[in-house]
């Protein structure tokens, strides 16, 4: 949330004066040593992510007189009241929150958590009219505190335009949604680590764990899941940096089709924090669950002294990011109201985008494939326009298909670039066998084409399964799957 407060406040700096508090603010936010920890607080009682009926107020009442010409970090012009029932990093030096002022529309403030006082010619410190209720009891992300507030007078600054509270505060959530995601895969990585180790060194019927046929196989979808999801997460942090930062030059982006400056960019940003944060939490919750399981009881436990075991750890640490900064199912409708928006306007951006991506793909039968893929999601999407509460029933299926099509994209564009035998394996795999780990949420008569490799089964695909977990072939003396004769007991 730091990260994010800073880039929200840096876009704020523009024609603000030198001494305006909004530039301590981000020395303090970005700073090395000393630095500020933020926090956003937008969750109220009457509801979590419907933000709209938060009931948190705030009354427009400067200081007689202030510091300096503008007021210093604690003399901001409003006074805000109200109770957050869900605050992370209770802690932090600041927080951004959402309140309603007189228009009963919300805009967005920023506050330190405590301010100085002099008291008897001492300086001393007091809390910025914040008191903690009650700290939450949560499943995971125990370290962090997790507060309901009660705000009484907080004295705080009106940060970007006014009544314009949720746009303002999308810009921090950009980021924070991109940690979200980042945090899942590589809670996964370690995840399928662990899970790999445990194999190596594990026996069963009396045959290595390791090259037993089905944990192979359940191994491999999890290795092609996850480079899949990765080529999205990275291609959306480096758009992220590129919105804020310039994009390169043509050469050196010719690979992959970033979006076009401005509008574009905007809009595609948008549709892929928001689609890859619900997507890759959600599959790697449910594939550390998987971690979990295949190391059987060992995967069970939860020894806090034996951290390099502990998947329980990390599958409840990792379920926290699936509610954080949006539910699934509130990141599906947004999605695909964004979508729709501009009267399908920004449909037609993020189409234009994609099949420019797609077009970069050689491979006939992968570039056909997801070309037909995008139409069909593309046509369903248009053809639900009319009855919008139908459409928003089909969100999750809307955004878990568009996420499948923009991975495979990705895998196949890379697969040709570095010309790798296992990353075309595993562009194939997800492409045409339709993993990827979207399963019952994406629309199964778009991502299963119905067209399977009927050359590829048997060992021959077994083998493909240890050389993308193991990186070699399948030995020959390979566990096949039973017990052999010999061991079994005798009557």
């Amino acid at each position: 949330m730091t990260s994010g407060a800073a880039r929200l406040v840096a876009k704020q700096l523009a024609g603000k004066p030198a001494n305006h508090p909004f530039h301590e603010i981000y020395r303090r936010l970005i700073s090395r040593e000393g630095n500020w920890i933020s926090s956003q607080w937008m969750t109220e009682r009457p509801g979590g992510s419907d933000v709209q009926n938060s009931e948190t107020v705030a009354i427009y009442s400067p200081l007689p007189q202030r510091t300096g010409e503008y007021g210093s970090i604690e003399e901001g012009e409003y006074l805000v009241s109200g109770f957050k029932f869900f605050s992370s990093a209770t802690d932090c030096n600041m927080a951004l929150m959402l309140a309603k002022t007189e228009s009963g529309v919300l805009s967005l403030f920023v506050a330190p958590t405590r301010r100085n006082i002099i008291e008897n010619g001492r300086k001393r410190q007091e809390t910025n009219g914040i008191r903690i209720h009650r700290l939450k009891n949560k499943m995971g992300t125990k370290e962090l505190p997790t507060a309901e507030l009660e705000l009484k007078n907080v004295r705080a600054w009106l940060i970007g335009p006014i009544d314009r509270g949720i746009p303002t505060i999308a810009l921090l959530l950009n980021v924070t949604r991109t940690h979200n995601f980042i945090t899942a895969l590589s809670c996964w990585r370690r995840g399928i680590s662990i899970a790999k180790g445990f194999a190596l060194a594990r026996t069963t019927i009396n045959q290595p764990l390791w090259t037993f046929p089905m944990h192979l196989r359940l191994l491999a979808t999890m290795e092609v899941k996850h480079r899949g999801l990765l080529q999205l997460a990275f291609y959306t942090t480096a758009l992220l940096s590129f919105v804020d930062n310039g994009f390169p030059d043509t050469a050196s982006a010719q690979n992959v089709p970033f979006p076009k400056s401005g509008e574009e960019a905007d809009v595609v940003l948008r549709t892929l924090t928001a689609s890859a944060k619900a997507v890759i939490c959600k599959v790697a919750t449910i594939a550390l669950q998987e971690c979990q399981e295949a190391m059987g009881g060992v995967g069970y436990m939860d020894e806090p002294d034996e951290p390099e075991h502990n998947i329980a750890r990390l599958m409840r640490d990792t379920a926290a990011n699936m509610t954080w900064e949006g539910t699934t199912n509130v990141l599906a409708s947004e999605v695909t109201r964004h979508l729709l928006n501009h009267d399908g306007g920004n449909l037609r951006i993020v189409g234009s985008w994609l099949t420019r991506v797609i077009s970069k793909i050689r491979d006939t039968e992968l570039r056909g494939l997801l070309r037909e893929s995008w139409r069909s999601l593309e046509q369903t999407i248009r053809g639900g326009k009319g009855d919008l509460a139908s459409l928003l029933s089909d969100g999750r299926q809307i955004m878990f298909t568009l996420i499948w099509i923009i991975s495979g994209a990705l895998l196949a564009i890379d697969a040709e670039h570095d010309s790798d035998d296992v990353a075309v394996e595993i562009a194939r795999r997800w492409v045409i066998d339709g993993e990827g780990g979207v399963g019952e949420f994406a629309f199964p008569q778009i991502v299963h084409s119905g067209r399977p490799r009927a050359s590829m089964g048997g060992r021959d695909r077994t083998n493909w399964d240890c050389r993308l977990v193991w990186g070699s072939d399948l030995p020959k003396d390979a566990s096949s799957g039973y017990r052999p004769p010999a061991a079994r007991p005798k009557l």
